[in-house]
């Protein structure tokens, strides 16, 4: 069966907000993607650690003590899920997360200027460097905020608030100008 975005009628593709110049930043839905929950278990902290630090073909990011997302845009969310179950029987829970978050990836020289809009975090490099994840809120919703790149970072949000935080970020990104993709 094939997922639909919740925000596939409205990430619409196009150049939105301030017209001059190039954009200052570009969004986009990451879709589809897996993504599964994965909890360490009391005193295996190390142990999982050491499990995820050997898989292949994912992304695993912080997500609090002891907490990871792990994401793959190459494996469906049952593969996933099922390969994490086994491998990580004993050490952690699991729960497949891919239905309930939206991912969003922002990126341009503006990027970080439209996300300081919204939460307390220092986006500077030296503070939050390309890898690095952080819970927050914006606009009164939940975000794992990662940075990806030098002017890019991935934003991920229940599903159940996508649209109104979707509406929240182009609206900040405005100023600048934006262009979904």
């Amino acid at each position: 069966m094939h997922r639909v975005s919740s925000l596939q009628t409205i990430a619409i593709q196009g150049r939105f907000g301030a017209d001059k110049g190039a954009p200052g930043v570009t969004l986009s839905v990451v879709h589809p993607l897996a993504i599964a929950m994965v909890i360490a278990r009391n005193g295996k902290s190390k142990a999982l650690k050491d499990a995820l630090a050997s898989l292949k073909s994912v992304n695993v990011l912080w997500a609090g003590p002891d907490q990871y997302y792990v994401q793959s845009a190459a494996k469906s969310e049952a593969a996933l899920y099922t390969e994490l179950k086994t491998k990580l029987a004993n050490i952690a829970s699991v729960t497949d997360q891919s239905h309930g978050r939206i991912t969003i990836r922002i990126s341009g020289p503006k990027a970080r200027a439209v996300l300081a809009k919204g939460t307390p975090i220092d986006l500077y490099t030296d503070e939050f460097p390309v890898g690095k994840s952080a819970l927050t809120q914006m606009a009164h919703v939940g975000v794992h905020i990662t940075r990806t790149g030098k002017d890019e970072f991935t934003l991920s949000v229940f599903r159940g608030f996508s649209e109104s935080f979707w509406e929240w970020l182009t609206s900040q990104a405005a100023e600048f100008g934006y262009q979904v993709s």
